[in-house]
Protein backbone atom coordinates (compact mmCIF):
# COMPACT_ATOMS: atom_id res chain seq x y z
CA UNK A 1 0.00 0.00 0.00
CA UNK A 2 1.15 3.34 -1.14
CA UNK A 3 2.02 5.90 2.21
CA UNK A 4 -0.14 9.13 1.69
CA UNK A 5 1.96 11.97 1.53
CA UNK A 6 1.97 15.15 3.57
CA UNK A 7 2.29 18.34 2.62
CA UNK A 8 2.33 20.06 5.78
CA UNK A 9 5.73 20.64 5.54
CA UNK A 10 6.23 21.91 1.84
CA UNK A 11 3.47 24.03 2.54
CA UNK A 12 5.07 25.48 5.27
CA UNK A 13 8.40 25.48 4.04
CA UNK A 14 7.58 27.99 1.06
CA UNK A 15 4.42 29.62 2.78
CA UNK A 16 6.63 31.01 5.37
CA UNK A 17 8.82 33.30 3.26
CA UNK A 18 6.05 33.63 1.02
CA UNK A 19 4.06 35.17 3.86
CA UNK A 20 6.77 37.51 5.08
CA UNK A 21 7.60 38.96 1.51
CA UNK A 22 3.80 39.52 1.30
CA UNK A 23 3.46 41.05 4.50
CA UNK A 24 6.70 43.71 3.67
CA UNK A 25 4.33 44.80 0.77
CA UNK A 26 1.59 45.52 3.10
CA UNK A 27 4.01 46.54 5.33
CA UNK A 28 5.05 49.57 3.19
CA UNK A 29 1.37 50.04 3.25
CA UNK A 30 1.11 50.08 7.05
CA UNK A 31 4.59 52.25 7.37
CA UNK A 32 2.96 54.40 5.01
CA UNK A 33 -0.67 55.13 7.11
CA UNK A 34 1.34 55.03 10.28
CA UNK A 35 3.65 58.13 9.26
CA UNK A 36 1.24 60.14 7.96
CA UNK A 37 -1.29 59.34 10.90
CA UNK A 38 1.43 60.79 13.26
CA UNK A 39 2.97 62.97 11.55
CA UNK A 40 0.32 64.21 9.26
CA UNK A 41 -3.09 63.05 10.67
CA UNK A 42 -5.42 65.65 8.70
CA UNK A 43 -3.59 63.95 5.39
CA UNK A 44 -4.86 60.60 6.15
CA UNK A 45 -7.74 60.86 4.32
CA UNK A 46 -6.15 62.12 1.35
CA UNK A 47 -3.85 59.11 1.15
CA UNK A 48 -6.96 56.60 1.51
CA UNK A 49 -8.31 57.92 -1.47
CA UNK A 50 -5.58 58.33 -3.15
CA UNK A 51 -4.98 54.37 -2.80
CA UNK A 52 -8.08 53.88 -3.56
CA UNK A 53 -7.89 53.60 -7.42
CA UNK A 54 -4.52 52.91 -7.57
CA UNK A 55 -5.03 49.70 -5.96
CA UNK A 56 -7.70 48.79 -8.13
CA UNK A 57 -5.16 48.86 -11.43
CA UNK A 58 -2.47 47.52 -9.54
CA UNK A 59 -3.62 44.23 -8.03
CA UNK A 60 -5.82 43.98 -10.95
CA UNK A 61 -2.27 44.10 -13.24
CA UNK A 62 -0.67 41.26 -10.06
CA UNK A 63 -3.11 39.42 -11.31
CA UNK A 64 -2.80 39.08 -14.53
CA UNK A 65 0.80 38.16 -13.27
CA UNK A 66 -0.50 34.62 -11.87
CA UNK A 67 -0.13 32.62 -14.99
CA UNK A 68 3.89 33.48 -13.98
CA UNK A 69 3.63 31.12 -10.77
CA UNK A 70 1.44 28.97 -12.13
CA UNK A 71 2.77 27.92 -15.19
CA UNK A 72 6.28 28.20 -14.07
CA UNK A 73 5.76 25.55 -11.24
CA UNK A 74 3.42 23.46 -13.75
CA UNK A 75 6.82 23.38 -16.23
CA UNK A 76 8.71 22.13 -13.41
CA UNK A 77 6.71 19.37 -12.52
CA UNK A 78 6.65 18.08 -16.20
CA UNK A 79 10.76 18.35 -16.18
CA UNK A 80 11.29 21.54 -17.94
CA UNK A 81 13.14 24.09 -15.81
CA UNK A 82 13.91 26.04 -18.07
CA UNK A 83 10.38 26.73 -18.88
CA UNK A 84 10.10 28.69 -16.05
CA UNK A 85 12.88 31.24 -17.22
CA UNK A 86 10.42 31.47 -20.70
CA UNK A 87 7.82 32.21 -17.53
CA UNK A 88 9.91 34.34 -16.28
CA UNK A 89 10.76 37.10 -19.03
CA UNK A 90 7.50 37.25 -20.95
CA UNK A 91 5.97 37.92 -17.68
CA UNK A 92 8.06 41.17 -17.36
CA UNK A 93 7.30 42.01 -19.95
CA UNK A 94 3.53 41.96 -19.61
CA UNK A 95 3.46 43.71 -16.15
CA UNK A 96 5.59 46.37 -17.75
CA UNK A 97 3.25 46.93 -20.37
CA UNK A 98 0.46 46.47 -17.70
CA UNK A 99 2.05 48.87 -15.59
CA UNK A 100 2.67 51.39 -18.41
CA UNK A 101 -1.29 50.97 -19.11
CA UNK A 102 -2.42 51.91 -16.00
CA UNK A 103 -0.26 54.69 -15.02
CA UNK A 104 -1.32 56.85 -18.13
CA UNK A 105 -5.19 56.09 -17.75
CA UNK A 106 -4.72 57.13 -13.95
CA UNK A 107 -3.18 60.46 -15.31
CA UNK A 108 -5.76 61.12 -17.86
CA UNK A 109 -8.78 60.00 -15.64
CA UNK A 110 -7.43 62.26 -12.56
CA UNK A 111 -9.71 63.60 -10.56
CA UNK A 112 -12.59 62.61 -12.81
CA UNK A 113 -12.15 58.92 -10.89
CA UNK A 114 -13.19 60.79 -7.63
CA UNK A 115 -15.61 63.25 -8.30
CA UNK A 116 -17.78 60.71 -10.32
CA UNK A 117 -18.73 58.89 -7.33
CA UNK A 118 -19.67 62.00 -5.21
CA UNK A 119 -16.32 62.56 -3.28
CA UNK A 120 -16.93 66.50 -2.49
CA UNK A 121 -14.36 69.00 -4.33
CA UNK A 122 -12.41 69.24 -0.86
CA UNK A 123 -11.33 65.64 -0.55
CA UNK A 124 -10.96 64.82 -4.56
CA UNK A 125 -8.37 67.84 -5.18
CA UNK A 126 -5.75 67.15 -2.79
CA UNK A 127 -6.01 63.42 -3.22
CA UNK A 128 -5.13 63.42 -6.83
CA UNK A 129 -1.57 63.90 -6.31
CA UNK A 130 -1.28 61.65 -4.34
CA UNK A 131 -3.17 59.28 -6.88
CA UNK A 132 -0.81 60.16 -9.73
CA UNK A 133 2.64 60.03 -7.98
CA UNK A 134 1.26 56.35 -6.83
CA UNK A 135 0.42 55.62 -10.50
CA UNK A 136 4.23 56.23 -11.38
CA UNK A 137 5.38 53.35 -8.93
CA UNK A 138 3.02 50.72 -10.69
CA UNK A 139 5.41 49.40 -13.45
CA UNK A 140 8.23 49.10 -11.01
CA UNK A 141 5.91 46.56 -7.98
CA UNK A 142 4.93 44.67 -11.44
CA UNK A 143 8.18 43.91 -12.42
CA UNK A 144 9.28 42.65 -8.59
CA UNK A 145 5.93 40.47 -8.79
CA UNK A 146 6.88 39.05 -11.93
CA UNK A 147 10.36 38.29 -9.82
CA UNK A 148 8.66 36.77 -6.51
CA UNK A 149 6.38 34.94 -8.88
CA UNK A 150 8.88 33.18 -10.49
CA UNK A 151 11.53 32.53 -7.52
CA UNK A 152 8.13 31.24 -5.78
CA UNK A 153 8.00 28.71 -8.42
CA UNK A 154 11.38 27.39 -8.55
CA UNK A 155 11.08 27.31 -4.16
CA UNK A 156 13.42 30.41 -4.09
CA UNK A 157 10.98 32.85 -2.02
CA UNK A 158 13.52 34.11 0.71
CA UNK A 159 15.57 35.63 -2.13
CA UNK A 160 12.03 37.82 -2.71
CA UNK A 161 11.64 38.22 1.27
CA UNK A 162 14.97 39.46 1.41
CA UNK A 163 14.78 42.24 -0.51
CA UNK A 164 10.98 42.79 0.38
CA UNK A 165 12.13 43.89 3.43
CA UNK A 166 14.97 45.84 2.91
CA UNK A 167 12.90 47.90 0.30
CA UNK A 168 10.74 48.35 3.48
CA UNK A 169 13.94 50.09 5.47
CA UNK A 170 14.00 52.24 2.47
CA UNK A 171 10.16 52.86 2.11
CA UNK A 172 10.78 54.05 6.06
CA UNK A 173 13.43 56.68 5.99
CA UNK A 174 11.82 58.55 2.69
CA UNK A 175 8.73 58.71 4.96
CA UNK A 176 10.44 60.03 7.90
CA UNK A 177 11.88 62.42 5.28
CA UNK A 178 9.21 63.80 3.18
CA UNK A 179 5.99 63.29 5.13
CA UNK A 180 6.82 66.16 7.70
CA UNK A 181 7.43 68.87 4.67
CA UNK A 182 4.72 67.17 1.97
CA UNK A 183 2.39 65.15 3.76
CA UNK A 184 0.47 62.46 1.72
CA UNK A 185 2.15 63.59 -1.38
CA UNK A 186 5.28 62.76 0.42
CA UNK A 187 4.46 59.34 1.91
CA UNK A 188 3.65 58.43 -1.84
CA UNK A 189 6.83 59.92 -3.12
CA UNK A 190 8.30 57.66 -0.85
CA UNK A 191 6.44 54.28 -2.34
CA UNK A 192 8.24 55.02 -5.69
CA UNK A 193 11.31 55.39 -4.38
CA UNK A 194 11.11 52.16 -2.30
CA UNK A 195 9.60 50.22 -5.67
CA UNK A 196 12.44 51.68 -7.69
CA UNK A 197 14.90 49.64 -5.18
CA UNK A 198 12.51 46.98 -4.79
CA UNK A 199 12.43 46.09 -8.96
CA UNK A 200 16.17 46.81 -9.70
CA UNK A 201 17.52 45.02 -6.60
CA UNK A 202 15.36 41.55 -7.53
CA UNK A 203 15.88 41.17 -11.14
CA UNK A 204 19.54 41.75 -10.31
CA UNK A 205 19.90 39.19 -7.49
CA UNK A 206 17.44 36.75 -10.17
CA UNK A 207 20.05 37.64 -13.05
CA UNK A 208 22.60 36.50 -10.65
CA UNK A 209 21.03 33.23 -9.40
CA UNK A 210 23.60 30.03 -9.17
CA UNK A 211 21.57 28.00 -11.00
CA UNK A 212 20.33 30.34 -13.14
CA UNK A 213 21.31 28.92 -16.68
CA UNK A 214 19.69 25.68 -15.22
CA UNK A 215 16.15 27.50 -14.82
CA UNK A 216 16.36 29.21 -18.54
CA UNK A 217 17.18 32.59 -16.39
CA UNK A 218 19.48 34.09 -19.22
CA UNK A 219 17.79 33.26 -22.72
CA UNK A 220 18.26 30.26 -24.19
CA UNK A 221 17.81 29.30 -27.92
CA UNK A 222 16.46 26.10 -27.18
CA UNK A 223 14.17 27.11 -24.14
CA UNK A 224 10.32 26.17 -24.74
CA UNK A 225 7.85 27.01 -21.89
CA UNK A 226 4.52 28.82 -21.45
CA UNK A 227 3.21 30.67 -24.20
CA UNK A 228 1.65 34.48 -23.53
CA UNK A 229 -1.66 33.26 -24.34
CA UNK A 230 -0.74 29.99 -21.87
CA UNK A 231 -0.04 32.75 -19.40
CA UNK A 232 -2.86 35.37 -20.05
CA UNK A 233 -5.20 32.20 -20.07
CA UNK A 234 -4.47 32.20 -15.88
CA UNK A 235 -3.86 35.59 -15.70
CA UNK A 236 -6.24 37.21 -17.18
CA UNK A 237 -9.32 35.50 -15.34
CA UNK A 238 -7.23 36.39 -11.53
CA UNK A 239 -7.11 40.19 -13.18
CA UNK A 240 -10.44 40.58 -13.65
CA UNK A 241 -10.83 38.49 -10.56
CA UNK A 242 -8.70 40.91 -8.57
CA UNK A 243 -9.37 44.22 -10.16
CA UNK A 244 -13.67 43.10 -9.04
CA UNK A 245 -12.53 42.27 -5.78
CA UNK A 246 -10.30 45.46 -5.38
CA UNK A 247 -12.98 47.88 -7.14
CA UNK A 248 -15.23 47.05 -4.50
CA UNK A 249 -13.52 47.83 -1.67
CA UNK A 250 -12.46 50.99 -3.37
CA UNK A 251 -15.94 51.38 -3.80
CA UNK A 252 -16.40 50.81 -0.01
CA UNK A 253 -13.65 53.35 0.25
CA UNK A 254 -16.04 55.66 -1.86
CA UNK A 255 -19.01 55.29 0.58
CA UNK A 256 -16.76 55.99 3.36
CA UNK A 257 -16.11 59.04 1.72
CA UNK A 258 -19.43 59.95 1.49
CA UNK A 259 -19.80 59.31 5.34
CA UNK A 260 -17.09 61.91 6.32
CA UNK A 261 -13.52 62.15 6.59
CA UNK A 262 -13.14 60.02 9.97
CA UNK A 263 -14.86 57.69 8.64
CA UNK A 264 -12.87 57.51 5.55
CA UNK A 265 -9.67 57.53 7.49
CA UNK A 266 -11.05 54.80 9.96
CA UNK A 267 -12.16 52.23 7.14
CA UNK A 268 -8.92 52.81 5.66
CA UNK A 269 -7.08 51.89 9.00
CA UNK A 270 -9.26 48.96 9.51
CA UNK A 271 -8.28 47.40 5.99
CA UNK A 272 -5.16 47.79 6.42
CA UNK A 273 -4.62 45.80 9.42
CA UNK A 274 -6.86 43.05 8.22
CA UNK A 275 -4.83 43.42 4.75
CA UNK A 276 -1.84 42.74 7.15
CA UNK A 277 -3.12 39.74 8.16
CA UNK A 278 -4.38 38.82 4.39
CA UNK A 279 -0.73 38.38 3.74
CA UNK A 280 -0.60 35.06 5.49
CA UNK A 281 -3.46 33.98 3.62
CA UNK A 282 -1.80 35.05 0.43
CA UNK A 283 1.54 33.38 1.45
CA UNK A 284 -0.93 29.55 2.09
CA UNK A 285 -2.36 30.55 -1.15
CA UNK A 286 1.00 30.89 -3.62
CA UNK A 287 2.65 28.00 -1.59
CA UNK A 288 -1.02 26.08 -2.48
CA UNK A 289 -0.68 26.87 -5.64
CA UNK A 290 3.08 26.29 -6.64
CA UNK A 291 2.23 22.68 -5.20
CA UNK A 292 -0.71 21.87 -6.98
CA UNK A 293 0.74 22.96 -9.97
CA UNK A 294 3.66 20.69 -9.47
CA UNK A 295 1.51 17.94 -8.78
CA UNK A 296 -0.59 18.35 -12.09
CA UNK A 297 2.57 18.46 -14.00
CA UNK A 298 3.27 14.94 -12.49
CA UNK A 299 -0.30 14.00 -13.79
CA UNK A 300 -0.97 13.68 -9.86
CA UNK A 301 -4.20 15.07 -9.52
CA UNK A 302 -4.86 13.31 -5.93
CA UNK A 303 -1.25 14.74 -4.83
CA UNK A 304 -3.15 18.47 -5.67
CA UNK A 305 -6.55 17.62 -4.18
CA UNK A 306 -4.17 16.71 -0.77
CA UNK A 307 -2.39 19.73 -1.52
CA UNK A 308 -5.38 22.04 -1.70
CA UNK A 309 -6.66 21.02 1.28
CA UNK A 310 -4.03 21.07 3.38
CA UNK A 311 -3.57 25.12 2.70
CA UNK A 312 -7.35 25.32 3.47
CA UNK A 313 -6.42 24.05 6.90
CA UNK A 314 -3.65 26.00 7.42
CA UNK A 315 -5.30 28.63 6.49
CA UNK A 316 -7.95 28.49 9.36
CA UNK A 317 -5.75 27.66 11.73
CA UNK A 318 -3.71 30.97 10.88
CA UNK A 319 -6.46 33.14 10.99
CA UNK A 320 -8.11 31.94 13.70
CA UNK A 321 -4.85 32.63 15.74
CA UNK A 322 -4.66 35.83 14.30
CA UNK A 323 -8.10 36.67 15.56
CA UNK A 324 -7.64 35.91 19.35
CA UNK A 325 -4.45 38.41 18.64
CA UNK A 326 -6.31 41.14 17.15
CA UNK A 327 -8.54 41.23 19.64
CA UNK A 328 -6.01 40.72 22.57
CA UNK A 329 -4.50 43.82 21.43
CA UNK A 330 -7.12 45.77 20.32
CA UNK A 331 -6.20 49.59 22.16
CA UNK A 332 -2.82 49.34 21.67
CA UNK A 333 -3.60 48.93 17.73
CA UNK A 334 -5.73 51.33 17.61
CA UNK A 335 -3.26 53.94 19.58
CA UNK A 336 -0.58 52.53 17.12
CA UNK A 337 -2.23 53.52 14.01
CA UNK A 338 -3.19 57.64 14.86
CA UNK A 339 -2.42 59.88 17.61
CA UNK A 340 -6.19 61.04 17.53
CA UNK A 341 -7.81 59.34 20.32
CA UNK A 342 -10.98 59.96 19.22
CA UNK A 343 -9.87 57.66 16.06
CA UNK A 344 -8.14 55.29 17.84
CA UNK A 345 -10.84 54.50 20.16
CA UNK A 346 -13.07 54.09 17.03
CA UNK A 347 -10.87 51.30 15.81
CA UNK A 348 -10.17 49.78 18.94
CA UNK A 349 -14.20 48.95 18.42
CA UNK A 350 -14.10 47.86 16.00
CA UNK A 351 -11.81 45.21 16.36
CA UNK A 352 -14.48 42.25 16.90
CA UNK A 353 -15.57 42.96 13.36
CA UNK A 354 -12.46 42.85 11.86
CA UNK A 355 -11.55 39.44 13.59
CA UNK A 356 -14.72 37.71 12.05
CA UNK A 357 -13.83 38.82 8.33
CA UNK A 358 -10.50 36.92 8.58
CA UNK A 359 -11.24 33.24 8.32
CA UNK A 360 -13.97 33.69 5.71
CA UNK A 361 -11.62 36.26 3.63
CA UNK A 362 -8.09 34.04 3.84
CA UNK A 363 -10.23 30.86 2.87
CA UNK A 364 -11.71 31.87 -0.48
CA UNK A 365 -8.11 33.52 -1.52
CA UNK A 366 -6.74 30.08 -0.87
CA UNK A 367 -9.32 28.36 -2.65
CA UNK A 368 -9.48 30.41 -5.42
CA UNK A 369 -5.61 29.87 -5.97
CA UNK A 370 -6.22 26.23 -5.64
CA UNK A 371 -8.59 26.38 -8.38
CA UNK A 372 -6.28 28.42 -10.83
CA UNK A 373 -3.52 25.96 -10.45
CA UNK A 374 -5.75 23.24 -11.55
CA UNK A 375 -6.47 25.57 -14.75
CA UNK A 376 -9.87 26.17 -13.46
CA UNK A 377 -9.60 29.49 -14.23
CA UNK A 378 -12.85 31.20 -14.22
CA UNK A 379 -15.16 29.80 -11.61
CA UNK A 380 -13.12 32.10 -9.06
CA UNK A 381 -13.19 35.05 -11.12
CA UNK A 382 -17.46 34.80 -11.35
CA UNK A 383 -17.24 33.79 -7.79
CA UNK A 384 -16.14 37.15 -6.51
CA UNK A 385 -17.22 39.26 -9.14
CA UNK A 386 -20.84 37.60 -7.21
CA UNK A 387 -19.77 37.86 -3.48
CA UNK A 388 -17.56 41.22 -3.94
CA UNK A 389 -18.98 43.36 -7.40
CA UNK A 390 -22.67 42.88 -6.50
CA UNK A 391 -23.50 41.55 -2.74
CA UNK A 392 -20.53 43.80 -1.04
CA UNK A 393 -21.29 46.90 -2.22
CA UNK A 394 -24.94 47.01 -1.97
CA UNK A 395 -24.87 45.10 1.55
CA UNK A 396 -22.34 47.76 2.61
CA UNK A 397 -24.05 51.11 0.72
CA UNK A 398 -27.15 49.93 3.10
CA UNK A 399 -25.53 49.17 6.66
CA UNK A 400 -23.02 52.18 6.48
CA UNK A 401 -25.13 54.74 4.97
CA UNK A 402 -29.09 54.00 5.38
CA UNK A 403 -28.96 52.14 8.59
CA UNK A 404 -26.41 54.20 9.80
CA UNK A 405 -23.56 52.12 11.08
CA UNK A 406 -20.20 53.51 9.39
CA UNK A 407 -17.83 51.66 9.47
CA UNK A 408 -18.51 48.42 10.89
CA UNK A 409 -21.99 48.61 8.40
CA UNK A 410 -18.87 48.21 5.84
CA UNK A 411 -16.82 45.56 7.68
CA UNK A 412 -20.21 43.29 8.33
CA UNK A 413 -20.64 43.55 4.88
CA UNK A 414 -17.03 42.79 3.74
CA UNK A 415 -17.58 39.55 6.22
CA UNK A 416 -20.93 38.48 4.59
CA UNK A 417 -19.17 38.45 1.35
CA UNK A 418 -16.48 36.96 2.41
CA UNK A 419 -18.21 33.85 3.95
CA UNK A 420 -20.01 33.57 0.52
CA UNK A 421 -17.00 33.81 -1.56
CA UNK A 422 -15.68 30.84 0.57
CA UNK A 423 -18.49 28.79 0.08
CA UNK A 424 -18.70 28.48 -3.30
CA UNK A 425 -14.97 28.32 -3.60
CA UNK A 426 -14.80 25.43 -1.63
CA UNK A 427 -17.82 23.54 -3.07
CA UNK A 428 -16.25 24.06 -6.12
CA UNK A 429 -12.89 22.71 -4.79
CA UNK A 430 -14.54 19.81 -3.16
CA UNK A 431 -16.29 19.14 -6.31
CA UNK A 432 -13.75 18.63 -9.22
CA UNK A 433 -10.39 18.47 -6.82
CA UNK A 434 -9.51 14.94 -8.04
CA UNK A 435 -10.19 15.64 -11.99
CA UNK A 436 -7.17 15.40 -14.24
CA UNK A 437 -5.95 18.55 -16.24
CA UNK A 438 -4.97 19.26 -19.39
CA UNK A 439 -1.19 19.72 -20.00
CA UNK A 440 0.18 23.24 -20.71
CA UNK A 441 0.56 25.46 -23.08
CA UNK A 442 4.46 25.77 -24.72
CA UNK A 443 5.66 27.60 -27.00
CA UNK A 444 9.80 28.42 -28.13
Amino acid sequence: MTATRSFVVPLLRIAGPVALARLGIIGMALVDTIVVGQLAPDELPHQALGWAPTAVFLVAAIGLLQGVQVLAARSIGEGNKKGAGVALRRGLIVGLIAGVLSAIAMWVAGERLFTVFGIEAHLAGPSTPVMNILALSIPLHLLYIAGTYFLEAIKKPGISTAVMWIANAVNLGLNLWWVPEHGAEGSAWATVGARVFLAGALLICIYLLRDGVAFGVRKSKDAKGPSYGGLLAVGAAAAVSQAVEAGAFSAMTVIAGRIGAEVVAAYQIMLNLMALVFMIALGLAAATAVLVSEAIGRQAPHDAARAGWTGVGLNAIGMLIAAVLILAFAGPIGRAYTADLTLSALIASLMWVAAMVLLPDGTQVVSASALRARSDNWFPTFSHILAYAVVMPVVGYWLAEHQGMGVAGLLFAIFWSSVLSAAVLLARWWAIANRPVKAVVSAA
